[in-house]
């Protein structure tokens, strides 16, 4: 028996309804702190991956990632029989219990905050993770990296641990949970900076009157995009991708909103906002017929 200490990367903060973990990570310690084994993977959620400026995962990482489904088994076999531990517990249980329950799974999570327990050991200190880290004298490389925050809290929690911090009503209640029987596959963890090249682009042609969508959060706000695909003689549908659409442009070419999943059925090009800004500007110079790259992904 010991502890899992754990952090997950979302897609934001509704575990309930729409959103999913992309990153989750484990890291397990024994009774007395000491670390005996780690695990992460990024998730394909089947989804856009939402705030990409604070996780910094690419729908390029996920592309050949495993789902949820798939690691449900493993992960449940790291954290049965294990106090998890977390920094904002309350948030990655939250995440951890309603992926299970998508699969008609209810874990017994029993957990300690290390935020919460911050009070007790590290007075006076903010709140954060990176506040508690540099109050402690723990080395916090990469935020909201599900490793490295994991590996972080496990040490901020080793040291709660030689401070005297002792849950031994905790370690009772795990040792008395029993764990349903999770489904799951054998599968091989993806780790960020695994994803495959971007396919080169293919030329694509271009005309006035062509039908453009986009999605996802771009360099440049929605509305100043859709302004410019107008002014260059295009026409944009702010709704749904058809067969009629010529391009569909991305944030990130990859990603796996509904938009993108309906293009690649209808075989649409998916375009980057750079690609479709050196379209324009060929538009704009009268070479409409051989403009623009495009990647069906």
């Amino acid at each position: 028996m010991g502890y899992a200490v754990v952090d997950v990367e979302t897609t934001g903060f509704a575990a309930g309804r729409a959103d999913r973990v992309v990153e989750v990570a484990v890291v397990h310690l024994d009774e007395g702190g000491a670390v005996t084994g780690e695990w992460c993977t990024l998730l394909n959620p089947g989804r856009d991956l939402g705030p990409g400026r604070v996780h910094r995962i690419s729908a390029a990482d996920v592309w050949h990632a495993p789902t949820f489904a798939q690691v449900a088994r493993t992960l449940a076999g790291l954290l049965a029989g294990r106090v998890v531990v977390a920094h904002n517990l309350a948030f990655d249980a939250r995440f951890l219990a309603a992926e299970f329950a998508r699969l008609g799974v209810d874990v017994p999570l029993v957990g300690l905050c290390t935020m919460r327990l911050a009070a007790d050991f590290l007075p006076g200190v903010g709140r954060s993770l990176r506040a508690c880290c540099e109050a402690a004298g723990v080395v916090l490389a990469e935020a909201h990296s599900a490793l490295h925050d994991a590996r972080a809290t496990a040490e901020l929690f080793a040291g709660y641990l030689r401070a005297g911090g002792r849950w031994p009503e905790l370690l009772d209640r795990v040792a008395a949970a029993v764990w349903p029987v999770v489904p799951g596959d054998a599968v091989a963890e993806v780790r960020r900076g695994s994803a495959p090249p971007r396919p080169r682009p293919e030329p694509v042609a271009l005309s006035r009157g062509d039908l453009v969508v986009f999605t996802g959060q771009m360099a440049d706000p929605r509305e100043v995009w859709e302004r410019r695909a107008c002014a260059a003689g295009l026409r944009v549908n702010r709704g749904y991708v058809t067969k009629a659409t010529r391009v569909l442009v991305a944030a990130d070419p990859w990603t796996l909103s509904g938009k993108a999943r309906r293009a690649r059925a209808y075989r649409v090009p998916i375009v980057s906002e750079e690609d479709f800004a050196a379209m324009l500007g060929l538009l704009a110079a009268g070479k409409d017929h051989r403009s623009g790259w495009s990647q069906v992904y």
